[in-house]
């Protein structure tokens, strides 16, 4: 078996039976969060991470300032055994488990359909945290969750802490970050939170000046110990000048520098000399803004039973004219560029409701939900796709976007996609005995789609739609062996469509969705005195009904494919003192297409999928030596090499990074120095639409980041 995830764990906590679990205090240490913490993510039991039969992992937001995480795709690439990118039409997409974008985004416990859409490279300071759950998710998410959820938790009120923080950055390539969060009690039963941050850089590709700001306010009235109702109002948006959206590979005859970044391709490389070179035109329109509003209302009807009510609405406008894909022209020697006009108008409401219960049933805990969910999705997309004048690989001239006529978009379409969606759910968790528990859990989905696609040159129209009515579960167990130590094994069912369905086109939106089943097994322990904390699993996946070609008549396309992975994980916090920490982390990871023909009749059985790195490994060290005001982190990420495409002939190298910094802890603030890629390392870390494109990693930088706490 090939590697692939050694997840990072490194929390540091005592562990009582499940049965005791409850009142029992949480430990935090360096910001990573206890075993016995629970998390939106593993589903609405309430189960800490210990109880849950799955990998669970949590970066926090001190995970974040200690590491010096600035994004959405920095803070998911710090979680274990994840390998996060920048592809143009979906900011921040994954690959989990050897799968590529097939993970749900939730934003404060909340998904969307085709969730993906909706995501966009936040910045890390609105968030408490992040949560992973690895492995099929449909139970507690939804579709589309066959490697895992992500789970982003935005900042939110406190009766008990009176205070904030704030933090200003300054470093390389012009980049400035400045920030502030206050949480303020008015009384005893209601504080009031509000945070906000703004950034820009010039980017380290020529002329791609970018910004962003988001800001947040919240407000939690808490009357007595039995109600809550949380509400809040979330805002973010960026603008980019003109975007980095990747480098092409050219013949090794015309590099100037050539790397061994690229390998397989035909005498293509990736070249060193192209490493700032910026092919998009030069009024670029990229921006985006987005708003969500959340409103949580919890009642303990009882003692043992409470009703919980999540309200959620969401608008955003996206707008994108510009030059995103470029391939290289053997014939004339010239990058060709497309220009595409995209526009996201998006609007989406939810509705979840859900009884929970937690007490005794024939003498033994028993803890069970049961609720519903409703939501509509309205989303509106102009999709124009063309061709700009083709450009020299080093000294492009770069011009200026076309007018939106027939002459210079070949495909000129308007799309509406409206998605009704209804979903019914429950889960279990019974102690058959105080260290044995069992999980079950299951789903079902109702989900309409319907979808018009206008051809705005010739103005035809095509309408068309589907319903779809899958059913997920999952079963689990977890015992304890001690206190301290849990096995758990699980088997869980999935489904995803073979697309998204807001970008699902007529012959597609005929297709079931996809199935998908995984098993998993693993151990949870704290030892030596909680100085070591070790979470250790070995997992299967497989995908039935993807899309594939008929061998003998590859212009027929059935759901006969198959895509499985395989591999292990293993991730170890280690404190061996009080002044010094360490986390390590990786995958060990076996991914294939176990039956894919594509056009052509092409097989591709036995090949990886893109974007999945068979090994992902890191290391952070902390140490505060004692009677100092210091505390030096480093931190080394090693991603595999990974290839662009299914047919497996662009391979991109392996990479290893290395970062650090030193803090000086004042009593007016804290002044820390970093440097990332400190070894200059030229990589590349994702690939995009293109077999030949692919997004080169950021050069050696450093920057000085203020922060206080008051």
């Amino acid at each position: 078996m090939k590697p692939s995830l050694i997840a990072v764990a490194a929390c540091l906590a005592v562990s009582p039976a499940f049965a005791d679990e409850a009142d029992r205090e949480t430990i935090i240490v360096t910001g990573q969060r206890a075993l016995e913490d629970k998390t939106e993510i593993s589903g609405r039991l309430g189960l800490s991470i210990r109880e849950t039969p799955a990998v669970v992992d949590v970066v926090t937001q001190q995970d974040f300032q200690n590491q010096g995480i600035r994004s959405a795709i920095e803070a998911m690439n710090s979680a274990p055994g994840v390998a996060s990118g920048n592809l143009p039409g979906s900011i921040g997409s994954v690959s989990m488990r050897g799968f590529h974008r097939a993970v749900n985004y939730l934003y404060d416990g909340v998904r969307m359909p085709n969730s993906d859409a909706g995501m966009r490279n936040w910045d890390a300071w609105s968030f408490e945290r992040i949560e992973v759950i690895k492995g099929p998710a449909s139970v507690t998410s939804g579709e589309g969750a066959l490697a895992g959820a992500i789970n982003f938790v935005p900042r939110r009120p406190r009766l008990d802490d009176l205070g904030g923080e704030m933090l200003a950055s300054y470093g390389s390539f012009d980049t400035a970050r400045l920030a502030g969060d206050v949480n303020v009690p008015l009384g005893e039963t209601v504080a009031v939170r509000a945070n906000a941050s703004w950034s820009r850089s010039s980017g380290w590709i020529d002329d791609t000046d970018s910004r962003t700001f988001a800001a947040s306010g919240s407000l939690l009235f808490r009357p007595g110990d039995r109600f809550s109702l949380t509400v809040s109002v979330d805002y973010f948006e960026d603008r980019f000048s003109t975007a980095y959206f990747g480098t092409p590979v050219v013949s090794r005859a015309i590099a100037r520098d050539p790397s061994s970044v690229v390998s397989g391709s035909a005498g293509l490389v990736l070249d060193k000399a192209m490493r700032r070179v910026n092919f998009d035109v030069t009024d670029s329109d990229v921006s985006s803004d987005s708003t969500w509003l959340r409103a949580r209302a919890e009642y303990e009807l009882t003692d043992t039973l409470r009703i919980v009510s999540d309200t959620a609405y969401y608008d955003s406008f996206r707008n994108w004219q510009d030059a995103d894909e470029y391939t290289f022209n053997a014939a004339t020697g010239l990058i060709d560029r497309y220009t595409t006009i995209i526009t996201h108008d998006h609007r989406f409401w939810n509705q979840r409701v859900h009884l929970a219960f937690d007490g005794r049933v024939g003498g033994m805990r028993n803890r069970f939900t049961a609720g519903f969910e409703v939501g509509q999705t309205d989303f509106f997309t102009q999709r124009r796709f063309g061709s700009a004048a083709s450009v020299d690989p080093f000294d492009p001239v770069r011009g200026t976007f076309p007018a939106d006529t027939p002459a210079n978009f070949s495909t000129r379409q308007d799309v509406t996609a409206d998605v009704d969606q209804l979903a019914f759910f429950a889960e279990n968790a019974l102690n058959v005995k105080d260290e044995w528990l069992l999980v079950a859990g299951i789903r079902y989905d109702d989900i309409k789609l319907d979808r018009q696609v206008e051809n705005v040159t010739s103005g035809a129209v095509q309408t068309y739609g589907q319903t779809y009515d899958p059913i997920s579960w999952r079963v689990g167990t977890v015992y304890s062996v001690t206190p301290q130590t849990q096995l758990f094994a699980q088997y869980t069912s999935a489904v995803t469509p073979v697309t998204g369905f807001l970008f699902l086109s007529a012959a597609n939106a005929a297709f079931d969705l996809t199935t998908g089943d995984s098993w998993e097994g693993g151990i949870k322990t704290s030892l030596a005195d909680d100085r070591v904390q070790l979470t250790a699993s070995v997992f299967h996946i497989r995908q039935d009904d993807i899309l594939t070609r008929d061998p003998t008549n590859p212009a027929v396309v059935f759901q006969g494919g198959r895509l499985a992975s395989k591999g292990a994980e293993l991730a170890l916090n280690w404190t061996p003192t009080d002044e010094l920490s360490l986390a390590l982390s990786g995958t060990l990871l076996d991914a294939e297409f176990k039956e894919l023909v594509e056009a052509g009749g092409v097989d591709r059985s036995g090949n990886r999928p893109p974007n999945a790195p068979e090994r992902i490994a890191d290391f952070v060290a902390t140490y505060s030596p004692g009677g100092l005001p210091i505390t030096i982190t480093g931190s080394a990420r090693y991603n595999g090499g990974f290839y662009t495409s299914n047919a497996n002939t662009v391979k991109l190298a392996g990479f290893t990074t290395v970062d650090a910094a030193i803090a000086w802890n004042a009593d007016f603030g804290t002044l820390a120095l970093r440097g990332r890629n400190l070894t200059d390392k030229f990589y590349a870390d994702w690939s995009g639409y293109a077999s030949g494109l692919v997004f080169i990693g950021a050069p050696r930088s450093v920057d000085l980041t203020f922060t206080r706490r008051f």
